[in-house]
């Protein structure tokens, strides 16, 4: 059941083309911030439209645990993210972290409110904002701070609960 859920959810071309991503960002052998959050927000962008089945009123009609399934297939595309991204080596893992727990959470509430096929909206939005603009507010660019930044680890804790929750309980938003 395992293999066919995984395969239903474009699993193995996510994780091709994770490692893909991967192998570029070790390419480039760069440690700017803003290479670090392309690559995290591309990891979550080509993992969410798996996020969802063909049919999500299908989906819903299956005698299986879904809150379970549904927490469990995020937490392990942010795993997923996160060892690859630390892999290449170039940035402080808490960060990696912190990050990726944050933009995989606001994955999953971009599923819950607008569906798979618009779940990676948030995320590059977010990451765009953190790009360009100015660091001020810890808050507000919690992806750009530094790892010691609390305001950043509980804007992303926050983010990451809420997202998991609102995608485990709710599932993805119908079409």
């Amino acid at each position: 059941m395992l293999v066919l859920y995984l395969r239903s959810r474009g699993v193995p071309a996510a994780l091709a083309t994770l490692v893909l991503v991967t192998v570029g960002v070790w390419a480039l052998d760069s440690r700017a911030v803003e290479i670090l959050l392309l690559t995290v927000a591309m990891g979550v962008a080509v993992t969410s439209a798996g996020l969802a089945g063909a049919d999500v009123q299908l989906d819903r009609t299956g005698a299986i645990p879904w809150p379970l399934w549904r927490a469990t297939h995020l937490v392990m595309v942010g795993l997923a993210v996160f060892g690859l991204v630390t892999a290449v080596d170039l940035w402080d893992m808490s960060v990696v972290l912190r990050d990726t727990a944050g933009l995989a959470g606001l994955t999953g509430l971009a599923t819950a409110v607008l569906g798979n096929q618009l779940a990676w909206t948030l995320p590059a939005l977010w990451v765009a904002v953190c790009i360009v603009g100015q660091p001020d507010n810890e808050a507000l660019m919690w992806l750009a701070q530094s790892a010691d930044s609390t305001p950043a680890v509980v804007m992303a804790s926050v983010l990451g609960t809420v997202g998991l929750a609102a995608y485990a309980l709710t599932g993805p938003r119908g079409t």
